[in-house]
């Protein structure tokens, strides 16, 4: 609390509206060449005639800056009314604007932005970039622009037909998200090598993602950088988004990448963030193309063979995985057990598609059940727990909605997909027979 006043205090002697992640926090998509800056306002393009000459515009695009300068002047840019409305909600509050300039990949930078126009350019220190939406997955939540399986799906067969053409493309064209095809040129992909050579000196984080980021090559050619450069950062972060449901062969590839980096000491911590929110075949309904048996034992491996990795597990809790979500707890608590530490398990709920939400669902016990299995564990930490509790507080707030639009949505989009990929739902899920 002490660093958050503190925080609050230097950035207001500056200006009330100052964010340094604006300069120091960038989420990049190369697939489709969008950018933010962070991750709250919503996707802008690159314009292409700005990486011309400056391939750091793949985050200090002119919107950007005009975003920038607005902040040095104490003017509210619009698209930052995330933080905008928790400060404006209650007197004193701390918005993720005070959280996020006072990490340490960006309160040192305070003094050099704090003198700053708007107009020039920024090496951000936290960095994640998404090279591609090539993925072998087609999670029920997830979209086209960040899967190419479900990419191939929706131009084959076209949108589901739920109320809301749920994976209609013609938004996603709209917004300029289409992915630029794997085997075409990528003007965003040679921009990002043309900086990457600088960016990487003053990094502080760095995070691949997708699509499945061990599909695309890129994801090795930084990993070979970082192994053999002459001029090693060897104080930054290095994470990775991985599904761990790749072909044996990238699995070892990548293990044997991460290993020679932490044996030469080139990172300071090495993380790696996996996904799965529900047990055996039901996981694979929900997470299809996945086989859970086989990511249990690619955890493992990872967690036998990189010990010095930190693991996390990151599940998109959702309406389908509620009734087998502690089912997975107990297979997770018994690699703690094995292992006599994590992996950690972040959880979120699912708002989009809002079919998906678990708010929706009538068996509320099946959510408390997780929450009470967690706090009577010794393996799962008050973090845990406590993310746990905060979504069956969330159902239980919603409860008694009217949702019976969302479940006539859930229908027909399991019936449409059941058609379309030869699944049958009931069988796998008999509990939620009446959904069907």
């Amino acid at each position: 609390m002490k660093d958050l006043h503190n925080t609050k205090n230097k950035l207001d002697s500056i200006s009330p509206s100052l964010c340094l992640a604006k300069w120091t926090q960038v989420t990049i998509h190369l697939q489709n060449g969008q950018t933010h800056s962070c991750h709250h306002p919503s996707l802008h393009t690159i314009p292409l005639h700005e990486l011309r000459d400056n391939p750091t515009a793949l985050h200090n695009t002119m919107f950007k800056k005009e975003r920038r300068k607005e902040m040095l002047k104490g003017v509210r840019p619009k698209e930052c009314d995330y933080c905008w409305r928790l400060e404006d909600s209650k007197e004193g509050v701390f918005s993720d604007r005070h959280y996020k300039s006072s990490f340490d990949w960006s309160d040192p930078h305070f003094n050099e932005i704090s003198k700053m126009s708007g107009d020039e350019n920024f090496d951000p220190t936290y960095v994640e970039v998404s090279f591609s939406n090539a993925c072998n997955f087609k999670c029920m939540y997830c979209n086209t622009h960040s899967s190419s399986k479900w990419m191939d799906e929706i131009k084959q067969y076209g949108p589901y037909p739920t109320s809301q053409r749920h994976h209609n493309l013609e938004p996603t064209k709209m917004l300029g998200r289409i992915p630029i095809p794997n085997n075409q040129y990528n003007p965003y992909q040679e921009a990002f090598w043309k900086w990457w050579p600088s960016l990487y000196k003053n990094l502080h984080t760095f995070r691949m993602t997708g699509g499945e980021p061990l599909m695309a090559k890129d994801t090795f050619e930084v990993l070979d950088y970082i192994e053999k450069t002459k001029t090693p950062n060897t104080n930054f972060t290095l994470g990775i988004n991985t599904n761990l449901g790749t072909p044996d062969k990238l699995i070892n590839k990548f293990i044997k990448s991460a290993r020679k980096i932490i044996d030469k000491k080139r990172v300071k911590n090495f993380e790696l963030y996996t996904s799965a929110e529900a047990h055996g075949e039901r996981n694979d309904y929900i997470r299809y193309g996945m086989n859970y048996n086989n990511w249990i034992n690619n955890l493992k491996k990872i967690m036998k063979e990189l010990p010095e990795v930190e693991v996390s597990i990151m599940c998109a809790y959702n309406a389908l995985c509620i009734s087998s979500f502690t089912d997975l707890l107990k297979d997770i608590e018994l690699i703690k057990q094995e292992y006599s530490r994590g992996p950690t398990i972040h959880l979120h709920y699912v708002r989009n598609p809002n079919f998906m939400d678990c708010k929706i669902m009538k068996e509320g016990h099946y959510i408390e059940e997780s929450w009470q299995y967690m706090k009577n564990s010794k393996w799962f930490t008050e973090f845990e727990t406590h993310k746990m509790e905060r979504i069956y507080r969330y159902w239980q707030n919603h409860k008694d909605d009217d949702h019976s639009k969302k479940r006539l949505d859930l229908t027909i989009y399991l019936r449409e997909a059941d058609k379309r990929r030869q699944t049958t739902f009931k069988s796998v899920f008999p509990e939620f027979k009446d959904y069907y």
